[in-house]
């Protein structure tokens, strides 16, 4: 996973309240970097939900 593709994660995962909205975030900044998410492997489809996850923590406490 690049480094474009992480920021997009953690730019677009700080502003979830959900975790729905993290997952959405994922996939969001997968697809708008124009990735086929089938060519995604599990292992980096899990390191960008953990990026996700760390940026709403570190943004909004109640979301952990």
């Amino acid at each position: 996973m690049n480094e474009q593709i992480r920021r997009a994660i953690h730019q677009r995962a700080q502003r979830a309240v959900s975790k729905d909205d993290l997952v959405r975030a994922v996939f969001d900044s997968f697809r708008a970097q124009q990735v086929d998410l089938r060519q995604v492997s599990l292992e980096d489809m899990k390191q960008a939900l953990v990026e996700a996850a760390r940026a709403a923590r570190e943004h909004s406490p109640l979301l952990a």
